[in-house]
């Protein structure tokens, strides 16, 4: 397994726009960006945290978390400035082997999953590590088929090639191969080997539109509430399930 300085960057943007200063947002009576926070602590590996940002807001957040803060350029915080920019500027400021980018609006990603996803990164070559939903259902890109074929019948979905759609909860760089290929080619994030982590469930909610928002404070407040959600069913299935007589048969 690789071993290096290993420096986690969470980036907190002030004038998102489309939901207007969203890592501040409260989302069940707490700002949004000290979910992600609480859960690094968590972790094994991911312990040396750095607010990446614009504002001096975020330094007080990070001061109360007991994280760093690296204030970024505001050049490399416009709504046209791009996540190669801000990584590369701080690659080269903070000096380490590898860095672990994660994301604020995936809220309710686990310690176990962030550990989970270094290890995997350490125990492979990759270059860059992208994090992903994995969605196994028939889809299309500008009308054509992308993982089965239209001529036949009607591929079952379990039978499919998972399509597999970025979400950035982490990713994770090697330096020395972001800097130097951003140095020589004008961008990063793709940068040599690619591989790829998968989330599941509610680590896939990635808070982007106010209706995300909307969707995570639901998830947020039933998930403060320690309620369980029990299956249930209609009379006639569950007069079966109580005889022990399965329906399916």
């Amino acid at each position: 397994m690789r071993t290096g300085d290993i420096k986690v960057v969470v980036p907190a943007r002030l004038g998102s726009k489309r939901v207007m200063v969203k890592s501040l947002r409260l989302l069940n009576g707490k700002p949004l960006i000290s979910y992600i926070l609480d859960t690094l602590k968590e972790t094994k590996y991911l312990k040396n945290i750095y607010i990446n940002s614009d504002s001096d807001y975020f330094g007080e957040i990070a001061k109360e978390s007991g994280v760093n803060f690296y204030k970024r350029k505001p050049e490399l915080a416009t709504s046209e400035s791009l996540i190669d920019e801000y990584l590369y500027d701080f690659m080269v400021h903070e000096k380490c082997d590898y860095v672990a980018v994660v994301n604020p609006t995936s809220p309710f990603i686990t310690p176990e999953e962030l550990d989970a996803a270094w290890e995997h990164f350490a125990s492979n070559d990759f270059d860059t590590m992208l994090c992903c939903e994995k969605i196994q259902t028939h889809c299309f890109y500008k009308g054509e088929t992308i993982n089965f074929s239209r001529v036949g019948k009607h591929p079952r979905s379990q039978d499919l090639e998972p399509v597999l759609a970025l979400n950035f909860a982490i990713t994770i760089f090697d330096c020395k191969k972001f800097i130097a290929n951003y140095e020589n080619l004008g961008w990063g994030v793709y940068t040599g080997k690619l591989g790829f982590f998968t989330t599941e469930g509610e680590s896939n909610i990635d808070i982007d539109y106010e209706e995300d928002f909307q969707f995570a404070e639901y998830v947020a407040r039933f998930k403060g509430s320690g309620e369980k959600s029990e299956p249930q069913y209609s009379p006639i299935v569950q007069d079966l399930l109580d005889q022990n007589i399965d329906p399916r048969n």
